[in-house]
C-alpha cells in the first residue's frame, strides 16, 4: 500500500529490506503550492496594474460631472484639499461652516459645491459641546431656517477618534466610518493627530497620505479635506515676503503635505485679532473668485462672529480690512526714516527697507539714488556707509 500524499517519512530514500529506495520526484503538494503562488502572484499584480488608455479617450464633462464635488473641478472625488492655519485661529470652526453649507448646496465664501454634499468629519480636539457649539453658532449665525438646518444636520456626520495614529487609524477608523457612511468629503482634523510620524520626513508623510489614505479615498470614491496647522510663524529679518505660490507651503512639515493635496487653502491672521485672509494657495483659480473690479483674485477677507456668544465666520467688506502693508508706491521718505544718524552699509540698509517696508532690491537702489541726488543723503568714503544728511534750523 502506497504511503498517501503529504504523510511521507523524512527519510525518503529508505525501504523496508534495507536496500536504497529509488529517487523519489519533488513533492507532488510543493508542485501544487508553487503554481498556486504563481497564480496568486499574477492575480494581484494584474490587480495592481494602473488603467492605462489613450489620451484621445479623454473627455471633460462639462456638465452634472459626477466626480466634481467644488467648482469648478477645484475638488474631485478621490483628490485632497489641504486646509492651513495656525493653532487656534478657528479652522475647525470654518470647517465646521464649509460642512454646513455645502451639506444644503449652497457656496460657502464664494466655493461652490456640485450640490447637496454629505461630510464626515473625524477629529481629534473637540469634544461634544465643542462641536455642537460650532453647530449652533453656525445656524444661528447663518439665520438657517429649521428645514436647512434639519437637513444640513443630517448630512454630517462626525466622530471622535484621539488614540489611533498611521495605518492603525486608516484601516482601524477610518475605512469602517466610509464603508458605513459613504460619504462626499471625508475632513481630518487635525492632520498631526493622525499621522503617527514625523511630520518633517517625506517618507513618512507620503507614506500615510500616498500609500494608505489615497487608496481608502479611491474605494469609496470621496474627497478628502485634511486640517493641517502651520510652523510657528517667523519674524523680523526671517519674515519672508511671501508670493501669490509660496502660500501652498505655509503647512508645518515636508513639503509633501503641499504636494500630495490636489488644492491648498490657507486661513491667516493680518495682524489682527478680528480679520483674517483666506487664500487659494494652490488651484485657486479654479475657484473663480473675482475682486470688484471683475479680475481673478486668489484672496478673500473673512472674520469672526460680532456677536460674542456665537462661533461662526463672516465675509468682510473691503473697507472694513485694515491696511498693514506699504503701498507698492514708495517714496524716498520712508526710506530715509530707516537710516540712523551713524549710518548704514548698503547691505543692511537694503534688509531693513525689505523687512519693514517690503521694498525689493532694484527699487531700494533706484530711491537711494533719489535721496542722494536730492542732497538727504550721503555716502561716506571712508567707512562706505550712508548717513542722512541733518539740515540745521
Amino acid at each position: 500500500m502506497g504511503i498517501p500524499l503529504g504523510m511521507r517519512t523524512t527519510n525518503s530514500n529508505a525501504s523496508t529490506n534495507g536496500t536504497p529506495a529509488p529517487e523519489l520526484g519533488p513533492e507532488p503538494i510543493r508542485l501544487v503550492s508553487t503554481a498556486e503562488k504563481e497564480v496568486n502572484r499574477k492575480e494581484e499584480t494584474d490587480e495592481r496594474l494602473a488603467p492605462a488608455r489613450r489620451l484621445s479617450e479623454l473627455a471633460i464633462q462639462v456638465e452634472n460631472d459626477p466626480a466634481e464635488l467644488l467648482r469648478h473641478r477645484y475638488l474631485c472625488r478621490g483628490s485632497s484639499l489641504l486646509l492651513v492655519g495656525p493653532t487656534g485661529i478657528g479652522k475647525s470652526s470654518l470647517a465646521m461652516q464649509l460642512m454646513i453649507l455645502w451639506a444644503l448646496g449652497k457656496e460657502a465664501f464664494g466655493i461652490v459645491p456640485n450640490g447637496p454634499l454629505k461630510s464626515l468629519l473625524v477629529q481629534a480636539e473637540n469634544d461634544d459641546g465643542d462641536l455642537a457649539e460650532m453647530r449652533d453658532g453656525v445656524i444661528r449665525g447663518l439665520n438657517l431656517s429649521e428645514d436647512d438646518a434639519k437637513q444640513a444636520c443630517e448630512n454630517v456626520i462626525v466622530a471622535r477618534e484621539d488614540s489611533r495614529t498611521g495605518r492603525g487609524f486608516i484601516e482601524g477608523t477610518l475605512r469602517p466610518l466610509l464603508e458605513q457612511h459613504r460619504p462626499d468629503i471625508l475632513w481630518i482634523d487635525p492632520a498631526l493627530a493622525y499621522l503617527g510620524g514625523e511630520a518633517n520626513s517625506q517618507k513618512e508623510v507620503g507614506t500615510f497620505l500616498r500609500n494608505w489614505l489615497n487608496p481608502r479615498l479611491h474605494e469609496f470614491k470621496c474627497g478628502c479635506v485634511v486640517v493641517h496647522h502651520t510652523n510657528k510663524p517667523p519674524s523680523g529679518r526671517d519674515k519672508p515676503v511671501w508670493q501669490s505660490g509660496d502660500y501652498a507651503y505655509l503647512g508645518a512639515g515636508s513639503a509633501e503635505w503641499a504636494n500630495w493635496a490636489r488644492a491648498v487653502m490657507v486661513l491667516r491672521s493680518i495682524d489682527s485679532n478680528e480679520v483674517f485672509e483666506l487664500r487659494a494657495g494652490k488651484r485657486g483659480g479654479r475657484i473663480g473668485w473675482r475682486d470688484k473690479d471683475g479680475a481673478k483674485t486668489y484672496l478673500r477677507h473673512l472674520a469672526h462672529a460680532t456677536e460674542p456668544d456665537l462661533i461662526y465666520w463672516r465675509e468682510v467688506d473691503p473697507s472694513e480690512v485694515r491696511t498693514t502693508g506699504r503701498p507698492k508706491q514708495y517714496d524716498g521718505g520712508e526710506l530715509l526714516e530707516l537710516l540712523p544718524p551713524e549710518g548704514m552699509t548698503a547691505s543692511e540698509w537694503r534688509d531693513e527697507a525689505k523687512t519693514e517696508c517690503g521694498i525689493k532690491e532694484r527699487r531700494f537702489y533706484d530711491l537711494v539714488k533719489v535721496l542722494v541726488k536730492q542732497g538727504r543723503v550721503v555716502k561716506s568714503k571712508s567707512n562706505k556707509r550712508y548717513q542722512p544728511i541733518l539740515k540745521t534750523p
